[in-house]
Parts: C-alpha cells; structure tokens; sequence
C-alpha cells in the first residue's frame, strides 16, 4: 500500500505538468501560421480548436485555399 502511495505522489505532478503543456502547444505560433497549417490540413482537429479560440475566421478569408489531399493507401506485399 506504501508504495501505490509512492506511485500516486510521483505521477500527479507529473499529470498536472503535461496537461498545461498540452493547453500551450499553439500559443507561440502567429495567426498566419495557424491559417497556413489549416490551409494544409483543414481537418486537424489541434488547428481548427485554435482557429477558433483565437477567432481567427481562417476559411472565410480571400486569399485561404485549402489543399485537396487526398490520401492512396498503398498496397505492399511482402515476399
């Protein structure tokens, strides 16, 4: 029993300090920067929470043009 004790103590902080990096991940990144990864991947869920926190109306811009990517599994054999 000491020892899940132990083990809760070492992991909390740890739980604590990885939930308040992940919260930061975009705050460095200019609004261009946000609007260009969206242009590139407009379903990324990461980018389109930040787009919206920071209401930047990235899709209704003029000059925003989302990529058609288009994603062709490949099919490998093995011999």
């Amino acid at each position: 029993m000491k020892s899940f004790l132990n083990l809760l103590i070492l992991f909390f902080p740890l739980c604590i300090f990885n939930s308040s990096y992940a919260a930061g991940i975009y705050d460095d990144w200019p609004d261009e920067a946000i609007c260009l990864w969206l242009e590139q991947r407009p379903n990324h869920e990461g980018y389109l929470e930040e787009n919206k926190k920071r209401d930047l109306n990235c899709f209704e811009r003029e000059d925003f043009h989302p990529r058609d990517f288009v994603h062709v599994p490949l099919n490998l054999t093995m011999y």
